[in-house]
Formats: structure tokens, C-alpha cells, sequence
């Protein structure tokens, strides 16, 4: 039977638990926030919208889209690819009427043998241009101009539109000898959230 002298012992002791022991963990939970703030997400930037003597165009450009964990899947021999979606919208009493939505993509690989990357152009224009450096196939993959979205002959005039995109990533088909190394990155990947320009033309 417990004596009464041992009561407060007891007492002190679970108090201790519940309340020292968070205020350990504090310096934990802040480096992790720490270092999240750190590694900010993939997101749009430089979303610009213009037009060429017949058509409407997109230019915009993905920033940190090459995370730690998509750089060593890329560079396990994980073929990455990179989908860009626009759409235009004519916006409407409580409803938008989409208008257009095309898709752009860039693949990219790297080659351990020749120690280099290459960015693959698509879908409609396949070419692949090779390049020694991740910053310089970067550059190439997610730097995206001269989007041909829609004829300026099928927009009526004093009208406002909406011009959105979002980048997504997926695993393109892979030649890697060992197929359980796909399966380690199975879970990964990412899609922005929709960037939008409202404009009047």
C-alpha cells in the first residue's frame, strides 16, 4: 500500500513527464520548421501573358522543381518528366467557360556512363539536347516560353480572360536493369496548385 509521504514523490514525477518533457523537444520541432522554411516548394513564377500577330502566348517558368529527392531519383537513373498544363477561361456569372488547355512537357534524364544530362522537348516539337551540368538542364526544363495557346481570331475583343498553369512531375518509362528501384521512388512526385493572370483583350 502506498504511504502518504511517497504521494507527492509521485506526483512530482508525472508532472515532470507531461510537462518537461515537450519543453525538450521544443529545439527539435523548431530546427525541423527550420529547415522546411528551407527547402520551399515547387511554385510558378515570372507568369507572363502576350501575343504574336495571330497568336495568344504563355511564358512562365517552374522554380525549385528539382528537389533533393527528384535529384536522386534522376540521378539513380530515374527518367523524370516534367507536364505543364494552360488553360484559358472566359469567366462567367458563377461558372468559367474554358476556352483552351494545352500541355507542354520536358523530360529529363542523366546518363552516369557519359556524365550528362539530356532534356527531352514535347510533345510536339521531340528533340534532345544534352548538357554537362544539373543547372544548365534546369534551365532548359523549366524555363517554358512562347506557349501557343489559342487563336486571337476565336477571342472576341473587350472581353476578360483568365490565363492559368501548374507544373506536375511523373516517372517516364525506364531502362533501369533493376526494376525495384523504381518502386523506391513510387510514392514520390508533386503538382503545383493553379497560377492565374486575369487579363482584358
Amino acid at each position: 500500500m502506498t504511504s502518504s509521504k511517497s504521494i507527492p514523490l509521485i506526483t512530482f514525477f508525472i508532472l515532470s513527464v507531461f510537462i518537461l518533457t515537450p519543453c525538450s523537444l521544443l529545439p527539435r520541432i523548431k530546427n525541423t520548421v527550420s529547415l522546411a522554411e528551407d527547402r520551399p516548394g515547387p511554385e510558378i513564377y515570372d507568369f507572363t501573358v502576350s501575343n504574336s500577330r495571330d497568336r495568344l502566348l504563355a511564358y512562365f517558368s517552374l522554380k525549385n522543381g528539382c528537389p533533393p529527392y527528384v535529384q536522386i531519383a534522376l540521378e539513380s537513373g530515374v527518367i523524370v518528366r516534367y507536364i505543364y498544363e494552360v488553360e484559358l477561361q472566359a469567366p462567367r456569372f458563377l461558372l468559367k467557360k474554358r476556352l483552351s488547355r494545352v500541355s507542354i512537357s520536358r523530360t529529363l534524364s542523366y546518363d552516369n556512363l557519359k556524365g550528362e544530362y539530356r532534356v527531352s522537348f514535347g510533345p510536339d516539337s521531340p528533340r534532345v539536347v544534352s548538357v554537362r551540368t544539373l543547372e544548365e538542364a534546369k534551365s532548359l526544363a523549366f524555363e517554358i516560353n512562347d506557349v501557343s495557346v489559342i487563336s486571337l481570331s476565336e477571342l472576341p475583343k473587350g472581353k476578360t480572360y483568365i490565363m492559368r498553369v501548374r507544373a506536375k512531375t511523373e516517372k517516364a518509362v525506364s531502362s533501369l536493369p533493376f526494376r525495384g528501384l523504381l518502386d523506391l521512388f513510387s510514392s514520390w512526385g508533386y503538382r503545383t496548385k493553379w497560377y492565374e493572370i486575369r487579363f482584358n483583350y
